[in-house]
């Protein structure tokens, strides 16, 4: 169901920083299928809980290149849009609800009834949509903020209620479609957000035809996730600290533009990962006097790699590392754990069940000329003891993460294996996906190679200037 609203008010045509404006053509609220999902209330999880999906939502940009002009788009292409994402919500209906803490629980729900909805801002753009979704260094990150709607713009007015999604469409006339994605984590992970998206693409290349994606619909039992280690109340107390109680329930903070910062796409083919598989094997080979006990997986060389890439590239911008008091380097990664729960969830759980692991090692050892293979073992092990350390770690809540220097901290999240070059909404075209994480580095599946890996990151430009000289060097000039 779709709901006119008036444009007024909303996020400025055009920033004066930046080569382009944004012209809102339309705003909308979209809403399942009226009587379609009965009211609900579902609870949150100890993932949904975790502290840090508090802060800052998830903000993320899809190009597509769609070469068709104005009239065709707004006329044919922006309705199967909104009447697709309908019947998509109808699916993933928690999106279209909030987060709020009933008087009567003793932690926040989401909670939907009939009628509720998710704003959609249609708009468009006079800007170079080669340029915007090409993979060059961009020295200006902020050019990604105008194609991206937030939650302040769509503000509710009860301050305790909390928004979970919002979405902006801006067209390029005879160039392409962009889709801006802003969700709340504390809604769902990465692989419920890639679930959402391929869904609302598929009801939307098939117009409408929800007979599809039958076979592979969200699962939203909560009672099925099973906390056995007493991680809620541990996250519970943590978003105590933090200020996000019972009677102040709305601490969702709106992330400011990153003023200074670049933003880069780099892509490593099959045969330099596999090259990178060669050169760690025979240097773990060689230093241990056997094989690697663990399957060099491309997730694990390429996370080896950009680690490595991104402490070289920091040390050429840090003015004094002899002052350190922490000598170690730190590597955060993603798990997902809907298999390793008792009993073990369905892949199309629609929430969070993502729990990270930390490595570090002496940073003088990462930047010698065995780092890498340093890097790949330590995390390499820390899967393969995923089940006996995942949990304890995840039990220590927030003093577990304040146990490292963060700005000694390297991150990656998303997955090649979301594959979001299959993301079809029916236009037969290239897709380019670029998250405006913070400081993480997203992995997502390469664009013209299959096993390729295109990895996307966000950095002072100084620090990406270093980074994208490492990332080209440093395959080339491995030798065996």
């Amino acid at each position: 169901m779709v709901t006119e609203n008036s444009s007024e008010g909303l996020q400025a045509a055009a920033i004066t920083t930046l080569p382009y404006k944004v012209e809102v053509l339309e705003t909308c609220q979209i809403s399942p299928p009226l009587g379609s999902v009965s009211s609900t209330s579902l609870p949150l999880s100890f993932f949904d809980l975790t502290p840090w999906y508090t802060l800052f939502p998830i903000r993320a940009v899809y190009y597509f290149e769609v070469h068709h002009p104005k009239t065709y788009l707004i006329n044919t292409i922006v309705p199967n849009i909104k009447h697709s994402l309908s019947l998509t919500l109808q699916y993933f209906f928690p999106l279209a609800g909030y987060i709020s803490w009933p008087d009567d629980s003793t932690k926040p729900h989401i909670l939907y009834k009939d009628g509720d909805s998710v704003p959609l801002t249609v708009a468009e753009c006079n800007y170079d949509f080669d340029h915007l979704s090409g993979k060059h260094l961009r020295n200006n990150a902020n050019e990604l903020y105008p194609l991206i709607a937030t939650f302040e713009e769509h503000a509710l007015s009860n301050p305790k209620l909390i928004p979970l999604l919002n979405l902006q469409i801006t067209l390029f006339p005879d160039s392409g479609i962009c889709i801006g994605i802003t969700y709340n984590h504390m809604a769902m992970d990465g692989r419920s957000a890639n679930h959402f998206m391929k869904t609302w693409a598929s009801l939307c290349r098939s117009q409408g035809d929800t007979s599809l994606v039958t076979e592979s619909l969200p699962f939203h039992d909560r009672t099925m996730v099973k906390d056995r280690n007493g991680i809620e109340l541990v996250y519970l107390k943590d978003l105590e600290t933090m200020g996000m109680t019972k009677e102040t329930c709305n601490i969702l903070k709106i992330p400011d533009v990153p003023i200074d910062k670049a933003q880069g796409t780099f892509v490593i083919s099959c045969s330099e990962i596999e090259k990178l598989r060669q050169w760690v094997s025979t240097r773990i080979q060689k230093d241990n006097q056997t094989i690697p006990a663990f399957h060099l997986s491309t997730f694990i060389l390429i996370s080896a790699y950009v680690w490595i890439c991104s402490i070289k590239a920091r040390r050429t911008t840090e003015d004094v590392l002899s002052l350190r008091k922490d000598p170690n380097e730190y590597f955060c990664f993603p798990i997902d754990c809907r298999a390793r729960l008792d009993p073990p969830l369905p892949v199309t759980y629609f929430g969070n069940a993502v729990g990270t692991l930390v490595v570090n090692s002496d940073m003088n050892e990462l930047i010698e000329e065995n780092g890498m293979a340093i890097a790949a073992e330590l995390i390499g092990k820390a899967i393969m003891n995923i089940d006996t350390e995942i949990w304890s770690t995840m039990a220590e809540g927030v003093s577990y993460c304040h146990s490292f220097p963060g700005e000694q901290l390297t991150y990656v999240s998303s997955s090649p294996k979301f594959a979001k070059n299959e993301t079809d909404f029916g236009w037969g075209n290239k897709v380019k996906k670029i998250q405006t994480a913070g400081g993480s580095i997203c992995l997502y599946d390469g664009p013209n190679e299959k096993g390729s890996v295109e990895i996307d990151l966000v950095r002072d430009a100084f620090e990406m200037n270093a980074f994208a000289a490492l990332f080209t060097s440093s395959i080339e000039n491995l030798r065996m």
